[in-house]
């Protein structure tokens, strides 16, 4: 019997960009936000950790020019997991949508995109088995963050532009999306159409984009007409929005290509689900012509963390502290007795890197601290994060 490669079922691209919110920890000189630690582990070892646990084996990191050569010596000297993972450098200041379309001739399956700053205890195959089950364009995670402690500055809100996410109660489909330069908006406009064919409909503010998608393997194509027309197009601001919208509006999709390249992606790769009711011995065949001509539109379908399950992103400095505690609370703290000295004080609510050594009458608390730190006496250390081969001199006070 010849032999036939095998197929995976999905790609996967976890997109390193700069972080600009998260200056100056990712200035120049400094890690990549990729690398930044979250309890001692590097940010990109967790997305990377949810994508083996998916049963992905493919996947693509897609960095920054500034930070390719620390990151790229991380994924070929430091990672120890299984995937089978390349690197693609891009300019800086490159948009997520130009991005993927740069490695447009790497994408040869339905592909996931997520980015390295997202943390989450979500089982993998949750999410996953939405999407197999209903074969949509696009499924997108949507998440609502926790109300955490205050952050370094003592002020727990960050700035983010309100999204507003309509989602149709009977079947999680994403059928709205609009963004509002105002945080004080509390206004939004909806087409009557839309309201007829979603007539049960929940609009949120608080739910926000967790930058993870699956994607149908036509959709690459029109990322790449989309970076086209925009210099700094991305998956969030353009492709999302432009899907969601040509579901209702078929002049846009028609302008837009949407419709041209879901044509080109129904000829040349047929979905998952009609192959499986059309070789199906129970299904009736009205029910497999009927899911068809159902994958000749456009589909949408959001994923919504449920309570209870974990999740955040680590895209601010504020945000980048709470992803730490959290962290910090479900983690086993690492402390070697020799290096702690008894008049020193180390709260249950931190945690202490190898070859650490704390002086006398020094208190860690509400605190993340790296390898081979040396810590003098009398130090206070309070809701901060110290990273590795740090020197603390003696009376010195780190708060935030």
């Amino acid at each position: 019997m010849p032999y036939r490669k095998r197929v995976p079922e999905f790609q996967a691209v976890i997109m390193a960009g700069y972080g600009n919110g998260l200056y100056p920890l990712t200035e120049e000189n400094n890690m990549p936000k990729a690398l930044l630690p979250i309890v001692n582990q590097p940010m990109i070892s967790y997305p990377l950790a949810w994508l083996e646990n998916s049963g992905v084996t493919d996947v693509i990191v897609v960095s920054l020019t500034s930070g390719s050569k620390k990151l790229g010596h991380y994924l070929d000297r430091v990672y120890e997991g299984q995937l089978n993972i390349s690197m693609e450098v891009v300019d800086d200041n490159t948009g997520s949508a130009v991005a993927l379309a740069l490695i447009k001739d790497k994408i040869e399956t339905d592909f996931i995109v997520i980015s390295c700053d997202l943390l989450t205890d979500l089982i993998p195959h949750q999410f996953l088995d939405m999407h197999r089950s209903e074969d949509p364009t696009v499924t997108a995670l949507f998440f609502e963050p926790t109300k955490g402690e205050a952050g370094p500055t003592g002020s727990s809100k960050v700035k983010e532009v309100t999204q507003y996410i309509g989602i149709d109660a009977s079947n999680s489909q994403l059928v709205y999306m609009n963004n509002s330069d105002s945080m004080d908006s509390d206004e939004f406009s909806l087409r009557i159409s839309l309201l007829e064919k979603h007539p049960v409909m929940n609009v949120s503010r608080l739910l926000q984009d967790g930058h993870l998608y699956i994607f149908k393997r036509w959709v690459i194509d029109l990322i790449a007409e989309v970076a086209q027309k925009r210099t700094m197009a991305s998956i969030k601001e353009h492709v999302l929005p432009l899907l969601v919208k040509s579901q209702h509006q078929r002049g846009l999709a028609d302008r837009e290509g949407v419709t041209r390249a879901l044509e080109a992606g129904i000829s040349t790769q047929p979905s998952i689900q009609k192959l499986a009711l059309s070789l199906s011995t129970t299904q009736p065949l009205e029910d497999s012509q009927e899911n068809g001509e159902s994958n000749r539109s456009v589909k949408c379908k959001a994923y919504v963390i449920p309570k209870g399950v974990y999740c955040g992103r680590a895209n601010s400095i504020a945000n980048y502290f709470e992803v730490n505690r959290y962290y910090t609370k479900i983690t086993d703290m690492v402390r070697n007795p020799n290096q702690t000295t008894a008049q020193a004080q180390v709260g249950a609510d931190s945690l202490i890197g190898d070859d650490t050594k704390i002086g006398d009458r020094t208190s860690v608390k509400k605190s993340t601290l790296g390898s081979h730190i040396t810590i003098g006496k009398n130090v206070k250390i309070v809701n901060s994060i110290v990273m590795d081969h740090a020197i603390i001199e003696d009376n010195v006070k780190l708060d935030g």
